[in-house]
């Protein structure tokens, strides 16, 4: 069975992307419809962009909402070596054709107008990865600089995916510590982070 659609939405003109059931604040990492979430929120203006030159703009809301509907339902069949916008872009293009074919109208917009944006976005893609990788870097930097009780804590919470209860009995320390020193452990990261031109 079909896990069920995160709840994504369309509030004004960008998407306001928020998984239902998210997993925040229960100790555990993200599953997969917060992460699924999260790249459509990224993804979000760049699909806009690329439909409202594609369809009326009383339609657009609609289509990127279909669009987001098939991505989730194929997400199993996502190639993670390609980028995520692409993927998306591609399903949104089939549903602009099917769009135009169930209106029985010639498609008034342009191939080549479609693929000078599709380019632009895969340009803003590459420059997006290039950003990401130089980020999870200076965070690598970030916790291999804490004290070892601070990356104790960090690594077996967002490494190993350990609730709090199992990191206390893992490093001797109560609940109440091992939070605390989460706590500390994440600010350390964000202002180290910040001193590195990044924001965490």
């Amino acid at each position: 069975m079909t896990d069920p659609a995160p709840n994504l939405r369309i509030s004004g003109t960008a998407a306001d992307a928020h998984a239902g059931g998210s997993a925040q604040g229960s100790g555990q990492g993200p599953d997969a419809a917060d992460v699924f979430a999260i790249l459509v929120r990224e993804q979000s203006e760049r699909l806009l962009a690329y439909l409202r030159a594609s369809v009326p703009a009383s339609s657009v809301d609609d289509i990127f909402q279909e669009t987001v509907l098939v991505a989730w339902r194929r997400l199993g069949d996502y190639d993670r070596s390609r980028p995520f916008g692409a993927w998306m872009r591609g399903i949104a293009r089939n549903m602009v054709l099917d769009f135009w074919s169930r209106a029985g109208r010639e498609r008034p917009t342009d191939d080549a107008l479609l693929d000078g944006i599709d380019r632009r976005a895969a340009e803003h893609d590459r420059a997006d990865r290039e950003e990401f990788r130089a980020q999870l870097a200076r965070l690598d930097e970030c916790v291999a600089a804490l004290p070892d009780e601070y990356r104790t804590v960090i690594h077996h919470c967002y490494r190993l995916d350990a609730p709090v209860a199992r990191i206390a009995a893992e490093v001797g320390a109560n609940v109440e510590a091992v939070k605390k020193r989460l706590q500390r452990a994440r600010a350390m990261i964000a202002a180290c982070m910040e001193r590195k031109g990044a924001t965490a």
